[in-house]
């Protein structure tokens, strides 16, 4: 297992350099842009991407995976970026003074609209990779986890838009094999990257079925429009599997897709035929690794769960704890305490219940018995008598109790 002070090192270093090109280019097409409308949504882009990248700069030590699957992203941005500019001054260079149609601007087979949509993908992933590490150490509400999700399926959605116009482009080649050489391979890692960040989606995927899948429990009957509730948990439940399910199926098919054209490979060996076998080998295990990505993703947050009480009371002169060892989001519609009553509610470890427990209950019970040894405590109960009890208390001395079936007549007054 990679060591996670190596993995985040190695990580912020090829975050430093995508910072670097996202900013030049930034510039680039800052002095560029003059009224394009393209240039515009291009520069709006590269100031979010930069946003993202310095939060990702932030990050502190942990989630190693997480991290080491961002890499992969990131490093792409930082090459498409250097080379988009590279290609912009050239474009500039060529294009006569005045009004400059960069829509026209060819880059990777595609247009400047194709780069934009790609970076998009890039930071739409990057950002959900932060929102992972961001949701494994710190509370979430029920709102936050349905717009994650939602931006998790718009995210999957265009990389595989952008994965099927890859494809389609790299079909070109099989009637070219000898032009653009250069832009072959730059689409077989155009293509590996977007496979990763498909990756990242069913980590994601994963990461949001182990906690939107758990139904809530301790829910109180009386809490206000109990079935609605219900019917909205339980909607936004079946929405998140069911596209969960979807995504998967289509990594299934897209590894059955590649073994078909694996198989269809002529079996003499050409330098071209061997390039292809390769390429798709690879994209092959990528997307078997996204497959385990997701078991690694729900075996890690599988404790992630939700607890809703609907209403929480204290009477009078009582002392109530509500407390949770096993619930990450420990939702209470009500709380309210009456009469010189305590009341404490909360979401806590083992440990802290403990110590909480010892420092508020000691002195009212006694310390607690650490000497396995030692003799129980004995409880006496003293009961109130009642009317007929005190009164017979008070004219009988007697108080050998009588045998069993006994009656005794009373006496003439």
């Amino acid at each position: 297992m990679a060591d996670p002070l190596s993995v985040t090192a190695s990580v912020i270093a090829v975050v430093t350099a995508a910072i670097q090109a996202t900013n030049s280019l930034k510039e680039t097409v800052k002095r560029y842009r003059e009224r394009d409308k393209t240039l515009k949504r291009l520069q709006d882009d590269l100031e979010d991407f930069l946003k993202i990248l310095k939060a990702l700069e932030d990050i502190p030590v942990l989630e190693a995976s997480m991290l080491s699957l961002l890499q992969g992203p990131v490093g792409r941005c930082a090459q498409i970026c250097h080379d988009f500019e590279t290609s912009m001054k050239r474009f500039h260079g060529k294009t006569k003074a005045g009004f400059r149609d960069w829509t026209k601007l060819e880059f990777m087979r595609g247009n400047i609209n194709d780069f934009i949509d790609a970076l998009d993908g890039y930071k739409s992933t990057i950002a959900i990779g932060l929102g992972i590490i961001t949701m494994q150490t710190s509370k979430i509400s029920q709102e936050v986890l349905e717009q994650y999700s939602e931006m998790v399926r718009d995210t999957a959605y265009n990389l595989n838009l952008n994965l099927q116009r890859i494809d389609e482009k790299m079909a070109l080649f099989s009637d070219e094999r000898s032009k653009d050489a250069d832009n072959a391979a730059d689409l077989k890692d155009e293509r590996a990257v977007t496979e990763q960040c498909l990756r990242i989606c069913e980590d994601a995927k994963s990461y949001l079925e182990s906690v939107m899948g758990k139904e809530p429990t301790l829910q109180h009957p009386k809490s206000p429009q109990p079935h609605q509730d219900a019917a909205q948990v339980f909607e936004a439940q079946e929405m998140t599997r069911n596209a969960m399910e979807t995504y998967r199926d289509g990594l299934l098919e897209t590894i059955g897709r590649l073994r078909e054209r694996l198989d269809h490979l002529p079996l003499h060996r050409t330098p071209d035929a061997d390039l292809e076998r390769t390429r798709l080998q690879n994209d092959i295990e990528m997307s078997k690794q996204c497959l385990e990505v997701c078991k690694l993703a729900s075996r890690t947050v599988a404790n992630q769960k939700v607890h809703t009480v609907g209403e929480a009371v204290a009477e009078e002169d009582s002392d109530q704890m509500v407390v949770t060892t096993l619930a990450d989001l420990f939702d209470v519609r009500k709380a309210s305490s009456r009469g010189r009553s305590a009341q404490l509610i909360g979401s806590m470890d083992d440990e802290t219940l403990r110590q909480i427990s010892g420092d508020r209950y000691g002195s009212r019970f006694g310390a607690l018995v650490e000497n396995s040894s030692s003799e129980p405590v004995k409880t006496f109960v003293r009961r109130r008598p009642d009317k007929a009890t005190e009164h017979r208390g008070l004219e009988e001395k007697n108080t050998k109790p009588y045998p069993p079936n006994e009656f005794r007549k009373r006496a003439p007054e």
